[in-house]
């Protein structure tokens, strides 16, 4: 069956490709994953900016806050995902997505380091790391290599996907966590605040915000 587009139908359809989905009652970018409304165009902006370690980044302070701890069942408490607090590095970041609860929560994960050993392994993918996951992207201007992984036990679970990039002497750590516990174990039942597709895509957008920046003297 041929299907006749009149030309004031192209209109209608064009004038609603240009719609916010949101305002049609369906699912935002972050929900299919192509791309996150995290960064919207005029959102109120907060920074971070460590001059120590050359790393700044601008965040929408309506999405995301920054909190002061990296908790979750899988948190080994050091500068990056898979080292503890021994292992020579400064946690800076952790922006929380807003709305993250015990069942889902997003976070984006900063961290650095100059020891020799991080910085002669920075890029090599962590023992966690899935195989085919590895690749690069760009941020700032620099080359990251990138990784994904994750842990499961307990009816708690954590996937993470890892930027790490070797610059001016030090070792960068971003990395983008989704973490929880599952929610068919309690009485009764208790549902995510959000996808795991939307977390992450709303976790990816606060990367276009990376900027590498002049150190202090």
């Amino acid at each position: 069956m041929r299907v006749l587009i009149t030309s004031s139908l192209l209109a209608a359809l064009v004038t609603l490709a240009g719609c916010d989905s949101s305002s049609l009652g369906g699912p935002s970018l972050g929900d299919g994953g192509a791309r996150s409304t995290a960064v919207a165009s005029g959102a109120p902006q907060a920074r971070y900016e460590n001059r120590d370690y050359g790393i700044a980044l601008d965040y929408p302070k309506e999405r995301v806050r920054r909190v002061e701890d990296r908790d979750g069942y899988f948190n080994e408490g050091g500068w990056r995902a898979g080292v503890g607090p021994e292992a020579p590095g400064a946690a800076l970041l952790v922006l929380r997505l807003k709305g993250s609860d015990r069942i889902r929560a997003g976070e984006l994960h900063v961290g650095a380091s100059r020891d020799p050993a991080a910085l002669a392994g920075c890029t090599e993918p962590d023992a966690w790391a899935r195989p085919k996951s590895v690749g690069q992207a760009s941020l700032d201007g620099v080359t990251f290599a990138t990784f994904q992984g994750g842990d499961a036990a307990m009816n708690h679970y954590r996937k993470v996907h890892a930027y790490r990039a070797a610059h001016r002497g030090v070792c960068y750590a971003i990395d983008l966590v989704v973490r929880g516990t599952n929610g068919e174990v309690y009485d009764p039942p208790r549902e995510a605040p959000f996808s795991e597709t939307r977390a992450f895509g709303d976790l990816q957008a606060l990367l276009d915000g990376v900027r590498l920046i002049e150190r202090a003297p």
